[in-house]
């Protein structure tokens, strides 16, 4: 038998071959960029998670700051009323110093209550932040498995097109090592 005939036959082979090799290997390679895909998708919905907590985080610290401004509320008028009954328990008037009393302790009141109601609307700022961050986070991570499983098809279908052209070639030089053979 001729070397060329054994040539093609060896060439059909290698090329059967290597066209298998194609088409596993673009499926393994395509599953592992699908497994990292599905590892986004669930770091997304973690991310998801996290920022549904910052949100209701936010909501409590409303309801606290509602709580604390109406128990500041009490004490102010608490704190009035025990000055106003003072001023008239020791006989004075409504004028002068007692008015100063007042007016100071109204004054610290309205104070605490405005840095009271900063410290919430800086905190509930704080959990809206956290929120957006991780709403963006979790955003990103469905972007990034879209594009992985993308690549992953287009993997897939390299492959395929590598084998079917190793095939292809295959098929000819099958049909050479024929041809060669019909006419010894």
């Amino acid at each position: 038998m001729p070397s060329s005939i054994v040539d093609s036959v060896a060439g059909s082979v290698n090329d059967i071959f290597a066209g298998i090799g194609s088409l596993q290997g673009g499926k393994i390679k395509a599953q592992g960029i699908r497994i990292k895909a599905q590892g986004d998708l669930a770091e997304a919905s973690e991310y998801d998670l996290a920022g549904g907590l910052a949100l209701k985080n936010k909501a409590f610290t409303e309801q606290s700051q509602q709580i604390k401004q109406m128990q500041l509320d009490r004490q102010i008028e608490t704190s009035q009323g025990e000055t106003e009954a003072g001023v008239a328990g020791a006989g004075f008037a409504k004028s002068g110093s007692a008015l100063d009393l007042l007016r100071d302790s109204a004054s610290q009141g309205a104070l605490t209550k405005a840095v009271l109601g900063q410290q919430g609307l800086i905190t509930e700022a704080g959990f809206q932040e956290q929120s957006d961050s991780y709403n963006l986070m979790s955003s990103a991570a469905r972007s990034a498995a879209a594009q992985e499983f993308d690549i992953a098809n287009q993997t897939e279908d390299m492959a395929k097109t590598a084998a079917t052209g190793s095939f292809i070639s295959a098929g000819i030089k099958g049909a050479t090592a024929i041809a060669g053979l019909a006419m010894l």
